[in-house]
């Protein structure tokens, strides 16, 4: 159910949509003026006698779309704030089918937000702002850390205004199996209260074992909060599951609810995944709330996929995002101050310095901070880059990073699945294999099945894990979350486990080919990308 759902809402449909919605309005014009002839009585008799003004209308209506799709494409062309592989789908589509193209074009490609989101926004990054107001605290955190990724961190403080912090200590998972036992055991610690969220949350063994600690907690008096993505979660929760969990004193709330309306903002989902409890501890990385991912079920080979769990000052940053989601979801400001002015305790044995930030749609941030994110972490790598994504859709800019790591002499080793869920998706990620391995970059199919992490590590001194895939969804249309790592020990975990996968991967031939047919749908393929 969940997954014909996905299909019916995915952007594979929104271009069969246009194209058979235009041969619908054509057809339905043609058989207006073909029976309007034939209509019997006096209307019947006054178009007989005046059939120049239904051909008359049927010119105007056919000049007039074609006015407006050329106004309609200089303004595409002249959008600054567009890049040309999006403008270029839009394009082609108003060029060959205009009548439906626009429409389209109008409801889905202009991003807004609404006044009561403006609202909200306004109010929340008033609220954390004052409490992440720079200090010498942050000055002395930022002097320490190496020039080489000091701009890296510094980009996340000046589009975030959330914090760099250090004597954090962290834990790595490197599947489900090992997170899913440690998040239930540290949601029994809880004292004062509990933030989650996530994409999807699937009813099964291990949402079961949290909901049950969930309930208890909340009757012991600890506040519990839940955001789960509407869309996300069709067919795998029950729509009443908000007012079922009420009962229990727990808030739960979906993410921008669907409504079957035409709008652009059904496109920007709440792909992000945290856990908030207390001041104590929070996770964060690739995992949902449901059983494939502690491989409980088998659907793609084995899940492979990541979480890091966060005890120290860092929490502060999931905290002010997750209220910002929740907060939407409410249209009512949270407290921030009560989350927020907290005295952590630090961890002065561990060393290096972490920041968990959130990335959103551009209506909300006018930088697409996961992508830049990404180039940042590439761009600093000069002996080694590992990375892992389950889709390989990236934008221009950022294949580009990665070529040129490559070319100037960067080991790159990329991972994706050897059993793809999605094959579209997976046809397009080989459309770009050939230009990848032509610069020199490694490919890896991961052979036990689906790797879904979405990870990266430059010269085992930076790292990147958390939700952020390499495609235009994740880059540009969702909610996402993650933390951005420097000189923390997990590092050396994390290298050991993108080494121990490779091991179990095969590797994609230099000479990778293609067929000319194979050749010619990535071309196409390529050419709709941002739609996917």
């Amino acid at each position: 159910m969940k997954q014909l759902l996905r299909k019916i809402f995915s952007p594979t449909l929104v271009i069969v949509l246009i194209l058979l919605l235009e041969i619908a309005f054509i057809f339905a014009i043609e058989y207006f003026i073909d029976g309007a002839y034939e209509i019997g009585g006096p209307l019947g008799q006054f178009l007989e006698n005046n059939s120049w003004l239904i051909d008359l209308t049927w010119v105007h209506v056919r000049l007039g779309t074609y006015v407006f799709a050329i106004i309609t494409f200089f303004k595409i062309l002249n959008r600054k704030n567009m890049a040309p592989e999006f403008k270029i789908p839009w394009l082609v589509l108003i060029f060959l089918l205009p009548f439906t193209a626009l429409t389209f074009y109008w409801i889905f490609s202009h991003p807004y937000l609404s006044r009561r989101d403006k609202k909200i926004l306004e109010a929340s990054e008033k609220s954390f702002k004052e409490i992440f107001e720079p200090n010498e605290e942050d000055r002395k955190v930022f002097a320490n850390i190496d020039t080489n990724y000091q701009s890296s961190l510094q980009f996340l403080r000046n589009v975030t205004d959330l914090k760099c912090s250090s004597g954090n200590r962290l834990k790595y998972y490197k599947s489900g199996e090992f997170f899913f036992p440690d998040l239930v055991e540290n949601l029994k610690e809880a004292k004062e209260f509990i933030f989650i969220e996530f994409f999807i949350i699937t009813e099964g063994k291990w949402w079961n074992q949290v909901l049950e600690v969930l309930k208890q907690k909340a009757q012991e008096g600890v506040e519990v909060r839940i955001v789960y993505d509407d869309l996300g979660c069709f067919g795998t929760l029950p729509s009443f599951l908000p007012m079922k969990l009420a009962k229990y004193g727990i808030k739960a709330k979906k993410f921008h609810p669907f409504r079957p309306i035409l709008t652009s903002v059904m496109n920007n989902r709440d792909h992000r995944k945290i856990v908030v409890i207390d001041h104590k501890y929070a996770f964060t990385g690739g995992n949902n709330l449901a059983d494939e991912y502690a491989n409980e079920i088998r659907r793609f080979g084995y899940w492979k996929d990541t979480m890091v769990r966060i005890e120290g000052p860092a929490i502060n940053n999931l905290i002010a995002i997750f209220l910002q989601n929740y907060d939407f979801t409410t249209f009512v400001p949270s407290d921030y101050g009560r989350y927020l002015n907290h005295k952590y305790e630090t961890y002065d044995d561990e060393k290096g310095y972490v920041f968990a930030f959130g990335d959103r749609p551009g209506a909300y941030d006018k930088v697409n901070i996961g992508e830049q994110n990404y180039i940042n972490i590439i761009n600093s790598a000069t002996k080694t880059l590992f990375i892992s994504t389950p889709y390989l859709v990236p934008t221009n800019i950022l294949m580009e990073a990665l070529k040129n790591a490559a070319l100037r002499g960067v080991q790159v080793n990329l991972i994706i699945p050897g059993t793809p869920d999605k094959k579209i998706v997976y046809w397009m990620a080989k459309c770009q294999f050939h230009s990848l391995l032509e610069a020199g970059v490694n490919i890896y199919t991961y052979i036990p099945g689906f790797n879904h992490e979405k990870q990266m590590l430059a010269d085992d001194r930076i790292a990147f894990c958390g939700t952020i895939n390499f495609d235009y969804r994740s880059l540009v249309h969702h909610f996402e979350c993650g933390v951005t790592m420097v000189d923390v020990p997990i590092l050396k975990e994390m290298r050991e486990d993108f080494e121990d996968m490779i091991t179990h991967s095969k590797a994609v031939a230099p000479d990778f080919k293609m067929t000319r047919f194979q050749r010619f749908l990535c071309s196409i393929l390529k050419l709709f990308a941002t739609m996917f």
